[in-house]
């Protein structure tokens, strides 16, 4: 943000003592400049929504399928908290590797999902047709919702993208000042200042825009006001039945 404006302030300056005025089409330039940083924005803010959704269906399918194991006749009280305790394990590692950006989970939840699936088939005997198929569809889909959740993390906005916007951000105190200045009455102190802070102002607010897309390209990393308040969203002890 410094670098900009500093940017901006030398680049005026020096437009203005060489009497520097470049005649280019701003509103192509400006779509040029603008639109890809608005679909940034737009993609990391649909991102951030995602995540919410998908932890949230997450959290519902733990509940979901703990619910079918606990109705299943012939499961006691303590197979039932055995299994809840299992995926409050399953979540937290979920969570881990969703915060952590070294983090490489997923080999270790990829096994989970097996162990899950070994500790649901010991109960079959149990079972009649229409609870084991719902119990193994809702374990699927669970396990479905940590994979999208992945996804959603090591997939972010183009890199690419972002550097055009970044370049682009950069270069618009050298195309921008020479109209500002051409536009306001050098010898009016009043106009003078009115002219600098426009100048400052239109890179303030693309360095800010380009910003806002960077605190909320990671909705997992706890480091953003509008991160997922994991403490708020997890399945708890308290939701145990009784």
């Amino acid at each position: 943000m410094i670098v900009i404006i500093i940017e901006t302030l030398a680049v005026y300056f020096i437009y203005d003592k060489y009497q520097f005025n470049l005649q280019i089409d701003f509103t192509v330039l400006s779509i040029a400049i603008v639109f890809p940083l608005v679909f940034s924005i737009t993609s990391a803010y649909q991102k951030r929504q995602d995540s919410i959704a998908t932890f949230n269906s997450f959290r519902n399918k733990m509940i979901e399928l703990t619910n079918l194991f606990r109705a299943v006749d012939g499961t006691t009280n303590s197979d039932y908290n055995t299994f809840f305790k299992d995926l409050l394990v399953l979540q937290k590692n979920v969570i881990d590797h969703l915060i952590d950006q070294k983090s490489n989970r997923m080999i270790e939840i990829r096994k989970h999902r097996k162990e899950i699936f070994y500790h649901l088939e010991g109960f079959k005997k149990h079972y009649n047709e229409r609870e084991k198929d719902s119990i193994i569809r809702v374990k699927n889909e669970l396990f479905q919702y940590a994979e999208k959740l992945n996804t959603l993390k090591v997939h972010a906005t183009p890199i690419s993208l972002r550097m055009y916007c970044l370049i682009f951000i950069y270069l618009s105190p050298l195309v921008y000042n020479s109209n500002i200045l051409a536009s306001f009455d050098k010898n009016n102190f009043l106009e003078l200042g009115i002219s600098v802070f426009f100048s400052v102002m239109i890179g303030f607010i693309l360095m800010a825009l380009f910003n806002i897309q960077q605190y909320i390209e990671d909705p997992f990393d706890q480091e953003g006001f509008d991160d997922l308040k994991f403490d708020e969203m997890v399945v708890g002890d308290q939701e145990v039945l009784d």
